[in-house]
């Protein structure tokens, strides 16, 4: 494991300056020896009352920072975004078979894209705050030791859902996804023992809905969803963010950068860029979720019908909450691919999801240009399709409301089905992890196409450049029907089924 017990007056100030935003760029959180700070002693800290809250700011940064960093990894590493660029270190995490310990994305400590190690840091830090400052806080409130096995607990549940093992202590053999859900569920558990009621508490009862799926725990799952949804019929929590300190690290890739290194898969085009400004939360749980999980769940029991009123319950959510809105945004990007040829990017485009499946449209914005997007959810399903919908079409158009609801929260590598490796620094540096053991390598499936081939389309060159009756270079659309190489969702569906009742736990 990459981390080991520091002086809890070191540890105390680094949580101080990170809640205060004063040490976002570059700090090493578990390593405070490189953090220059000659008057720090425990003495500073003696007698401090309610040590454990002196933390909470801290821990809450770092969950932010493992949070984005998960979600552009997650997002890159799926179908939902291609890499155009260099920005995110190539176009490897577009290549199943190419992610290797070594690789960028995967074996780096930044706060954007860092995710294993990020997610290893909270862990940790909440680690030191439960066994180490906790027995010394004897003003502790229940509700902040609460927070802290939650920020644990989320930690364990990412890492859960998207590495095969990851080990939990120094020096330890990793830990594999399912004991990973198990020492999460824990957490969660005595979370809602400390702090039973309130906001907090649907929070806690949202993430074990989404444990207890991936555990292929259908009942269980279905029961924490009903008690978020019974409390709150439109719950939302997102992490918040600012910008200037503590940027939402996927409107760097989406927005911020010149190259737009993250682009959508065409079909998802009308989602992009969910986050417009640097400052924009990143949802962590919502109704919409919980609905999809009842859907999953009534399938696995049986019931289709019930399944289908679920997911008419989340257009119905989508169309009717007032925080469910679009964002209008100037839009500069210019959607081009490697080639520097533009990508769809018209409204003109229809798009087919499959070979010989029928062309779509409205699908696509116009760019550059203003356009709408959602803040939250949006899905291109109609009631139309949910009534029509049986057998592995239903189980199909589940996948795809997944996708698209779910878009940018860190969810679509999970249903896939892919893993994800441990970084580099955690194979050379413990001695009981060896080259090939659980967790060092990717996880493909079978089902999931060679090479990047669940990003691809055809025809690729699809606009013409001409100039303009005033001389100025224009692009005229000369291919306006897109082909999507592979449907997904489709594959999930006949390949994976349900994740509910096949988790594909190693």
């Amino acid at each position: 494991m990459l981390t080991s017990n520091h002086s809890l007056a070191s540890l105390a100030l680094i949580m101080l300056l990170v809640g205060f935003g004063l040490t976002a760029a570059g700090c090493d959180f578990l390593d405070p020896t490189e953090v220059e700070n000659p008057q720090a002693t425990e003495d500073d800290l003696e007698g401090t009352p309610e040590l454990v809250r002196v933390f909470l700011p801290g821990l809450e940064a770092q969950f932010a920072r493992a949070l984005g960093s998960t979600v552009v990894t997650i997002e890159i590493a799926s179908d939902n975004y291609s890499i155009n660029g260099t920005g995110l270190g190539g176009t490897a995490m577009d290549f199943p078979e190419r992610i290797t310990p070594t690789t960028f994305v995967i074996n780096n400590r930044n706060a954007d894209t860092g995710s294993y190690w990020n997610l290893q840091e909270l862990r940790a830090l909440a680690d030191y705050v439960l066994e180490e400052v906790r027995p010394t806080d004897e003003d502790a409130t229940d509700a902040d030791i609460a927070a802290v096995h939650y920020y644990r607990g989320m930690a364990l549940l990412m890492q859960a859902e998207n590495y095969s093992a990851v080990p939990l202590v120094e020096e330890a053999t990793p830990s594999p996804s399912g004991t990973l859900y198990e020492e999460a569920e824990a957490d969660f558990q005595e979370a809602l023992a400390l702090s039973s009621s309130g906001v907090f508490a649907l929070r806690v009862e949202a993430a074990l809905a989404r444990l207890y799926r991936g555990q292929g725990n259908a009942s269980e799952a279905a029961a924490r969803a009903r008690v978020v949804l019974n409390s709150d019929p439109a719950f939302l929590f997102a992490q918040s963010f600012d910008d200037q300190n503590l940027v939402n690290a996927p409107h760097t890739y989406l927005v911020t950068r010149a190259l737009k290194e993250m682009q959508p898969l065409p079909r998802l085009d009308f989602l992009d860029p969910k986050y417009t400004t640097r400052g924009d939360g990143i949802v962590v749980a919502k109704a919409e979720e919980m609905h999809l999980i009842l859907a999953e769940a009534a399938l696995v029991q049986g019931s289709p019908e019930t399944a289908r009123n679920h997911l008419r319950d989340v257009l119905t959510l989508i169309e009717e909450n007032e925080n469910r809105e679009l964002t209008i945004f100037e839009d500069e990007d210019p959607r081009f691919d490697n080639n520097l040829n533009p990508r769809p990017r018209t409204s003109d485009i229809k798009i087919a999801f499959e070979p010989g499946a029928p062309f779509v449209e409205g699908l696509v914005l116009d760019r550059p240009g203003t356009v709408e997007t959602p803040s939250v959810s949006a899905t291109s399903i109609t009631e139309d399709d949910i009534d029509a919908a049986s057998g592995d079409e239903l189980v199909r158009l589940l996948y795809q409301m997944r996708q698209e609801v779910l878009f940018l929260e860190g969810r679509r590598l999970h249903d896939l089905g892919l893993r994800l490796p441990m970084m580099l620094p955690e194979l050379e540096q413990n001695s009981n992890i060896s080259r090939g053991d659980l967790g060092t390598e990717t996880i493909i499936p079978s089902y999931i196409p060679p090479a990047n081939e669940m990003d691809l389309y055809t025809p690729v060159e699809i606009y013409e450049e001409q100039e303009d009756e005033d001389g100025n270079t224009i692009f005229v659309t000369i291919e306006d029907e897109i082909t999507m190489l592979h449907d997904m969702n489709r594959i999930l569906a006949e390949e994976r089924g349900l994740v509910m009742q096949n988790p594909r736990l190693p």
